[in-house]
């Protein structure tokens, strides 16, 4: 029953707003939902959109078919028209749009809303316009409006009893306008009981809550959209928790006092995007070389340079396997869904730890900022490795002696200890260095040293998760070969699943989110004989080229996009079909969009 339910307005006008509060209005009535903001980095004149998911079952991704378009002036109708279904609603301003001047077609039923009247008989101000949408979109489908107010008199709390009863009133005076109106959307969507359980957030969010439920105690952050959001929460919630937060002037810094707080015996993270990152690397090499633990958040946008950043890629999966000169071991971790990056994130600092490495957490704008219906998570373990912060458990040093920070062992991993454990001094810096820490050029003590950094590969290859394989359980038509994804794309692959399997084709879905280093056998006894089709959001097919070179496995066919947005499941139910038709192909770039001008120059079409 999934409804598609999309907000357009200027920047600045409310149409995130607007979207976040369905999306929880519907969440407390039982409902799953899935939001998603697109906008060009403008603070104003550019169009934003949020595309709203609500479904009975779990929903991952957003749709290119409009049930219900939210306009809010006639930016919100031009840049959406030809996406809405036949039988879908517009509701848009009746002072600001005259939806004559639009070619629309005519099985679309048409609601001039008149919001400012309303305000003005409710003697509210033009702020209130937000309410007034709300409630008119959930008369729109039959939804009860009790929910809305409670969500009225929790926000609102704060600002006193007379603008909670304004807002309710104005939020009544509009559900009952277009219950007289008597427009509604071919699919209505009843309140099926209030849901305590489940929680709405994004992944830049459930990222900083599995980091907290790993314990968490230091994080650097400059802001660089989509990691931003990430800085945001936690700069909000940390004091609670305890948790330094930083800004610093710039990324250099962020990761040397990320670096720093590591090397302090906090369990320290930072975050930026791939721009912020290049100014990282020189670190990530001292991070190698000194066996300093430390989690990365790179959420990932479009490149090269500045490209278009407030849109989506998987672009820059090289440069983090590449950063930093040298040889050293490195774990890249890519969750998919909102419940992975939670979960993952936590194992990821427990990863680190165990083998002190850099950790990246790869993320991207899609999953970043795409808001998620998931059960509240739970308590993670905690392992944090050869870790010594107890001077007991050392011998007394003598002169001149110093701890053995870097002694070789037969797995790899050194004893590491805290600054201020007595008995614990050693040095640590970017310089090559023999088992007690000195700075050294001996060739014989070098190769060991390497050698020791190096077995780091194969405990992570055995650390490693195998990828997830989502098989289709429905008795229908079998589709052969595995769609194959990393990341966030996995989101839209398993909306894909679902929508196939309601037209009796069953695809299985093969899912990576451990990147680096990857283990041969684990993967192979997942795939076993089955081909894959991979699917990218990037040009090149960066992670089928890692994977190639990792374990000799080649995708028998790479289906990319590469224009800022991420995949729609329509797109992959319509190449399911066309490759039963036709027969595969070697390669396929899903670019093609129905909404297809630009969000940055509204000016440009006369709006």
């Amino acid at each position: 029953m999934a409804i598609h339910i999309k907000i357009g307005a200027m920047a600045g006008e409310g149409a995130f707003v607007i979207g976040r509060t369905l999306g929880k209005t519907f969440l407390r009535g039982g409902y799953y939902v899935h939001g998603y903001p697109e906008y060009p980095s403008l603070i104003r004149t550019g169009h934003n959109a949020y595309s709203l998911i609500i479904d009975e079952k779990p929903v991952y991704a957003p749709r290119i078919g409009i049930d219900i378009l939210i306009a809010l002036g006639k930016d919100g109708v031009f840049f959406h028209k030809d996406a809405l279904k036949d039988d879908a609603i517009i509701i848009y301003d009746k002072t600001l749009v005259n939806i004559e001047e639009f070619q629309i077609k005519d099985s679309v039923r048409k609601l001039a809303f008149p919001v400012l009247q309303i305000l003005k008989e409710c003697n509210a101000p033009v702020l209130m316009k937000n309410v007034a949408f709300v409630s008119s979109c959930l008369a729109a489908v039959g939804y009860e409006k009790d929910i809305l107010i409670d969500i009225i008199k929790e926000e609102f709390k704060r600002k006193g009893e007379e603008v909670i009863k304004l807002n309710t009133l104005v939020a009544e005076k509009s559900y009952e306008f277009v219950k007289k109106e008597g427009i509604k959307v071919s699919k209505t969507i009843k309140l099926r009981g209030k849901n305590e359980q489940n929680i709405y957030i994004t992944g830049n969010e459930a990222i900083i809550l599995g980091a907290l439920a790993a314990g968490l105690s230091f994080y650097a952050g400059y802001p660089m959209t989509p990691s931003s959001s990430a800085l945001a929460y936690i700069t909000e919630i940390g004091e609670k928790h305890k948790v330094i937060v930083i800004q610093p002037e710039d990324e250099i810094a962020v990761i040397n006092m990320a670096a720093g707080a590591s090397f302090a015996g906090l369990r320290a993270m930072c975050g930026t995007s791939g721009g912020g990152f290049a100014l990282m690397t020189e670190t990530v090499s001292m991070l190698g070389m000194a066996e300093i633990p430390l989690v990365i958040l790179v959420s990932q946008r479009v490149g090269p340079s500045t490209g278009m950043p407030t849109w989506t890629e998987q672009g820059d999966l090289f440069q983090i396997l590449g950063a930093g000169q040298g040889e050293f071991a490195r774990a890249i971790i890519a969750p998919g869904t909102v419940e992975q990056a939670y979960y993952d994130t936590a194992e990821a600092f427990n990863i680190a730890e165990k083998y002190q490495v850099p950790l990246f957490i790869l993320s991207d704008k899609f999953l970043s900022e795409s808001a998620f219906t998931i059960k509240k998570p739970g308590k993670v373990k905690i392992e944090r490795g050869k870790i010594i912060n107890d001077e007991s458990m050392l011998k007394e040093l003598q002169q001149f002696e110093r701890f053995p920070r870097y002694k070789l062992s037969d797995d790899g991993i050194s004893y590491r200890t805290i600054p201020g454990i007595k008995n614990g001094q050693h040095v640590t810096t970017s310089y090559e260095h023999d088992e007690d820490s000195f700075t050294t050029e001996n060739f014989e003590k070098r190769a060991k040293q390497v050698e020791k950094r190096a077995k780091k590969f194969d405990l992570l290859r055995k650390e490693s998760f195998p990828p997830d394989l989502y098989v289709s359980n429905r008795n229908g038509k079998k589709f052969e070969p595995l769609l194959c994804c990393w990341g966030s794309q996995l989101n839209i692959l398993l909306d894909a699943q679902k929508m196939l399997d309601e037209e009796g084709i069953n695809v299985d879905i093969l899912h990576f989110r451990w990147l680096y280093p990857l283990s041969e056998e684990k993967i192979k006894n997942v795939i076993k004989d089955r081909k894959l089709i991979m699917f990218e959001n990037n040009k090149t097919g960066l992670f089928s080229q890692l994977l190639r070179m990792e374990t000799g496995i080649k995708p028998l066919s790479l289906v990319t996009k590469y224009n800022g947005r991420q995949f729609f499941p329509e797109q992959i139910v319509n190449l399911v079909k066309d490759i039963l038709n036709n027969g595969l192909k070697d390669y396929y770039a899903l670019n093609d969009e129905v909404e297809k001008y630009e969000f940055f120059t509204p000016w440009r079409y006369g709006l």
